[in-house]
């Protein structure tokens, strides 16, 4: 298929050396004693990218993200395994990689277009284009070797964005230069997948963009594949054990099929309720380890505490829970986000108990949490998560945390809202 990947079985394996002289020890060795070790950077993984597809890859450091990603460019060749690559390439590892310092940025975007195939022709039509969307001004005539990075990272995706690629490969690129700058790149691959034509896989340590961006989510752990399906579950679970020293991957894979299960479970046909919904109940729930305190009964209730998940547009709700704390802490402090469906982060709130004359909680205290609010969401589904923190020396220890704890749908809006929420904007017009 135009524009696809198919990975299969690949492998990338590493000799590691104590010190250099174990290399030549090893080569002259007549006994072919080893003096290495065996490091597998990426270990018999396999999947496909679909044309039009926006995949990303979430892991965290040493997982074996980059490496996998040189394979597929051919910076690195596999040591096993196969890749099958149909489109032209355009690679984002490193954003201005392969421009010479000596020469112009202008000079360099014929450089680099001559060695992407392009004819000179070709690259003038895109000229503007590109020196538009870097947006450095006059710099564009100066030597490169003058450039700050975020400059370099400017020039370097206004090229490869705006030179008509086909499999688009992106590792944590967006993540040099300024805010502005990184929504505009966004922003421009939003577009472009909108199409359908462009193939996108890239890296990325945001959740927030791989939940908003892409169509699929790979997580990587010590080489392997981890877990691959719905953005918001497989971050979710990133989240989850994603900064814990000893993951396990068998305990990943198995939280995430309990997560697939219950996504699959049949609907029931629903009972008649002005508020409550029994049978609407998040299917991504994912329920941290406690670690010294523990979160339940969560619920959102109208002012009369009365339970309900159909909420009903400019009324007042309660958002609660209850917090058992298993051991006795100070500075306690408590969360809450509200996330739409696919997990775009709406809004939230972190509180430090110390403010509500509440230095420490003693073990076995509990503690009724209730966040008041106005619904004034469009028409959709959403979540709440909920948490409990501590500072230790330092450290924020998450005590409790719950992802996609509770689900919720507004049925009823004002007709002219768009998008998620209602800010009341005021119109005014006169006649001029």
């Amino acid at each position: 298929m135009k524009n696809s990947i198919e990975i299969k079985n690949l492998t990338k394996e590493y000799k590691l050396y104590k010190q250099p002289i174990d290399r030549l020890k090893e080569s002259l060795s007549l006994s072919k004693k080893s003096y290495h070790q065996d490091f597998l950077a990426n270990n018999n993984i396999s999947f496909n990218v679909k044309k039009g597809e926006v995949v990303g890859i979430i892991g965290k450091n040493g997982s074996g993200k980059s490496t996998l990603l040189k394979m597929i460019t051919g910076v690195l060749t596999p040591t096993s395994g196969t890749i099958v690559v149909n489109g032209k390439i355009t690679a984002m590892l490193e954003l201005g990689a392969g421009f010479n310092p000596e020469l112009s940025g202008l000079d360099n975007l014929y450089l680099a277009g001559s060695i992407s195939g392009l004819s000179e022709i070709q690259i003038k039509d895109k000229l503007d284009d590109i020196i538009s969307f870097a947006d450095i001004g006059e710099f564009i005539y100066q030597p490169l070797k003058t450039y700050s990075s975020g400059m370099k990272a400017r020039l370097g995706f206004a090229f490869a964005i705006n030179t008509e690629p086909e499999i688009l490969i992106i590792d944590e690129a967006l993540s040099v230069g300024d805010v502005a700058f990184s929504r505009k790149c966004y922003a421009k691959i939003e577009n472009m997948c909108e199409s359908n034509d462009v193939t996108v896989l890239f890296v990325s340590h945001s959740g927030g963009v791989i939940k908003q961006l892409c169509s699929r989510a790979i997580m990587l752990h010590s080489g392997e594949l981890v877990i691959e399906g719905k953005p918001k579950d497989v971050v979710n679970l990133y989240e989850k054990f994603g900064d814990s020293k000893n993951n396990n991957i068998r305990d990943i894979r198995d939280e995430y099929k309990k997560l697939e299960i219950e996504a699959n479970k049949p609907a029931k046909k629903l009972k008649s309720s002005a508020f409550y919904n029994p049978n609407l109940k998040s299917k991504s729930m994912v329920v941290y380890k406690e670690n010294g305190a523990r979160i339940f009964d969560i619920k959102i209730t109208d002012l009369e505490g009365n339970e309900c998940n159909i909420l009903e547009f400019g009324e007042y709700y309660y958002y609660s829970y209850k917090i058992k704390y298993l051991e006795s802490f100070n500075s306690i402090r408590i969360a809450m986000q509200l996330k739409n469906i696919i997990g775009v982060n709406l809004g939230g709130k972190v509180l430090l108990l110390d403010n509500y004359k509440i230095s420490k909680v003693e073990k076995n205290n509990i503690y009724h949490i209730k966040w008041k609010f106005k619904n004034i969401l469009n028409i959709g589904t959403y979540l709440f998560n909920c948490g409990t923190n501590t500072i230790q020396y330092g450290d924020k220890q998450v005590l409790h945390r719950i992802i996609d704890a509770y689900i919720f749908k507004v049925i009823k809006n004002k007709s002219e809202i768009n998008g998620f929420i209602d800010f009341n904007f005021d119109l005014s017009i006169k006649k001029i």
